[in-house]
């Protein structure tokens, strides 16, 4: 401590107590006048600015936390929106993939369809043309065999033969045939 607060002490204590302690009529006199003077100039000219200021702090503190309220409820309000519309998004999407996956099933059973008739077509197309040749083969063969046979049973006239001529001739009609199947073949 300082020596003149100990001073101080030490002179109170002498004279009888703590002097902050002591009442001092003057003293408290000029005290309360110089507080209700100050509170008459607070009140007259700081009070209602201070109430006034703190009024409009307290309005936009509480329209803050209003419009802060109001937002998250509209905030709230289209976080739910925009999920239901996420949500039928999804469903459109689902619904469209699987409207283009039957689409593509349709399409390519088509296509399957329409090969196989296709595969039908050159078939029965083939199997025509095979029979029409084997047709025409068959007639050609027919044609060869009967001037063959007309060939020979003109010559079987022209000479009577014995067996041994017979087999000759006979052998020889063979040949010729042999030799012309060869020839179309």
């Amino acid at each position: 401590m300082p020596l003149t607060t100990m001073a101080l002490l030490a002179s109170a204590e002498a004279s009888g107590g703590n002097p902050l302690l002591k009442v001092d009529p003057g003293l408290a006199l000029w005290t309360l006048i110089i507080f209700l003077l100050l509170l008459f100039v607070l009140w007259r000219y700081g009070w209602g600015m201070m109430i006034g200021k703190l009024d409009a702090r307290d309005r936009a503190i509480r329209g803050s936390i209003e419009e802060a309220r109001a937002e998250r409820l509209e905030a709230e309000k289209l976080l739910v929106e925009q999920k239901a519309l996420l949500d039928k998004t999804r469903r459109e999407a689902a619904a469209m993939l699987q409207a283009a996956q039957q689409d593509a099933g349709t399409e390519r059973q088509r296509l399957v369809d329409q090969a196989r008739e296709e595969y039908e077509r050159i078939l029965a197309r083939g199997r025509e043309q095979i029979d029409q040749e084997t047709r025409a083969a068959v007639a050609e063969v027919r044609k060869v065999v009967a001037d063959l046979a007309v060939g020979v049973a003109g010559r079987l006239i022209d000479r009577n033969l014995d067996t041994p001529g017979q087999r000759e001739l006979a052998e020889k009609f063979v040949g010729e045939l042999e030799r012309k199947g060869g020839a179309e073949a």
